[in-house]
């Protein structure tokens, strides 16, 4: 666990508890099988009362990554013992949580515009091409450019008329909307988008041509430099 006090407001504290022992139970900081420290320990390190902690821990025992064993205390469960897909906004403390799920992103949705590629109906290309014009119609950066680029995205995986790889990508580039805006704010809009744009052409013209692999390689290569872009560069 850290070792000085989490910053914390005072709306939702036991979630905002739980948030950041679940970002380092995700992080591999806290590891399966580890005790958790008491609830006191705890209620000290945050500046929480231990009714918050008791909470914080209730939700996490929930979601399957915390197990109470009696009089023994806390203990961490492996994250793929989870029942419930959920990233809370606290696990995203570093820039490196971010490049992560960026690189999340990229496998998702390269096979995601393989499968587009096989499986798009003409309804589904409509549904892209749409997009693509609502993008380049936007005129100054807002958050309507951003849910214009989700969008885009959101209509290829349905595009793969695969309903579990919709709610995986739709579940990722949601939780990356809000740092895809605030990092736009630090580029020329302009000229920005008119890459971005030429780059969603690059993946729809592979998809309306039927290419699987021309494909995936423009939906890669669009991340990759969407990732640079944003300065997340992806390893992968």
């Amino acid at each position: 666990m850290a070792n000085s006090p989490s910053p914390l407001n005072r709306l939702g504290l036991p979630s905002q508890v739980a948030g950041l022992i679940r970002a380092e139970i995700v992080r591999g900081a806290l590891k399966p099988g580890d005790k958790l420290p008491t609830e006191q320990e705890l209620a000290a390190l945050h500046g929480v009362s231990r009714a918050v902690i008791r909470e914080a821990i209730a939700k996490l025992r929930h979601e399957g990554l915390v197990a109470s064993r009696q009089g023994l205390g806390a203990f961490v469960n492996s994250p793929e013992a989870g029942n419930s897909l959920t990233i809370h906004p606290d696990s995203f403390a570093e820039p490196e949580d971010y490049r992560q799920l960026y690189e999340l992103r990229l496998v998702l949705e390269a096979g995601a515009a393989e499968l587009a590629a096989l499986n798009a109906t003409p309804d589904d290309l409509e549904a892209i091409r749409r997009c693509i014009d609502a993008m380049a119609n936007v005129t100054e950066l807002h958050g309507a450019y951003v849910e214009t680029d989700i969008s885009f995205h959101r209509a290829v995986a349905a595009a793969t008329r695969n309903a579990f790889v919709s709610l995986f990508i739709n579940f990722v580039d949601v939780k990356l909307k809000e740092s895809i805006l605030l990092a736009l704010k630090h580029l020329d809009f302009q000229s920005t988008k008119a890459i971005s744009v030429k780059e969603h052409e690059d993946i729809f013209n592979a998809i309306r041509m039927r290419d699987a692999a021309a494909a995936s390689a423009a939906m890669r290569t669009h991340l990759q430099n969407s990732s640079g872009r944003l300065g997340l560069i992806p390893k992968l």
